[in-house]
């Protein structure tokens, strides 16, 4: 007997960023079933048995749009948590042979437009990539809530005629600018980066003026106001951020932070470890 709400199972596999598309049927009439896979090369699918090939160009969603008016339900298999199947990224085969030889690295995310993001973890740290408008940034040993501040941080400009390109890059590009921060971090003197440099404090000012810390972190890390940072930027030649205003606006003396509690999904204080 057919359901009263047939259901496609659409699993996607990939290959160097392209998809291949596996999919299953709940049980259902044969009528019903060539009607869904009518649509399907109507649509541009190329079907060899159970594995449909997307067509170039064009999105599936007219597809899914065209089943659930006509009652078929569409389940999507949720991909496993934990570090990213390389195979859904689009790279050249230099740069994929570069990534997976990377040692004490992990890509855990890679997505997004405006800002593209990606974050893992490199030699048992957290790391972040965000790219967006004519620059990227890599920040090393923060943590996902912001309650822990980076201990490094890497920025570049991504020149283009229009100033936004950053926040359209490729996997090619994005992955390129992973590894070429990751070889940035393990060659160059990070001393800088360190209390007692005689440069911590313009290298932290200018990890403000690029988004890696706040004001609230530098005010509380160098026992100076808000004011004083500014000066003191101004004073390095280091160019004031567009949130500046604001960020004094709300400094209150404290380092309060506050997430998500994933138990209640409430948003609670909290412990902030950036001691």
């Amino acid at each position: 007997m057919e359901n009263a709400k047939p259901t496609i199972y659409w699993t996607t596999e990939r290959d160097n960023g392209r998809p291949t598309i596996v999919v299953t049927f709940s049980p259902m009439s044969p009528e019903t079933r060539s009607v869904i896979e009518h649509d399907a090369d109507q649509h541009g699918f190329i079907r060899r048995d159970n594995r449909w090939t997307p067509p170039e160009g064009r999105t599936s969603l007219d597809f899914f749009e065209i089943m659930r008016a006509k009652g078929i339900a569409i389940e999507f298999e949720r991909e496993p948590d934990g570090p990213v199947n390389l195979q859904r990224l689009a790279l050249e085969p230099e740069t994929r042979e570069k990534l997976v030889a990377l040692q004490e690295f992990q890509l855990d995310e890679l997505a997004g437009y405006c800002p593209v993001q990606a974050e893992g973890l490199l030699d048992g740290q957290s790391w972040y990539f965000r790219a967006r408008g004519a620059y990227w940034r890599f920040e090393l040993g923060g943590n996902e809530n912001r309650t822990k501040s980076p201990t490094w941080w890497h920025e570049e400009n991504w020149p283009s005629a229009d100033g936004f390109a950053a926040g359209y890059l490729t996997d090619e590009e994005a992955i390129s600018c992973i590894l070429k921060a990751v070889n940035t971090y393990r060659t160059e003197d990070r001393s800088r980066f360190e209390p007692g440099h005689p440069d911590y404090e313009r290298t932290c000012l200018e990890g403000w003026s690029a988004g890696a810390l706040s004001l609230q972190r530098i005010v509380k890390r160098f026992g100076i106001t808000g004011e004083q940072a500014i000066e003191r930027a101004k004073g390095y030649g280091i160019e004031i951020p567009y949130t500046a205003e604001i960020e004094l606006k709300n400094l209150d003396g404290r380092s309060t932070v506050h997430g998500i509690d994933r138990k209640t999904g409430e948003w609670v204080e909290i412990r902030d470890e950036d001691e």
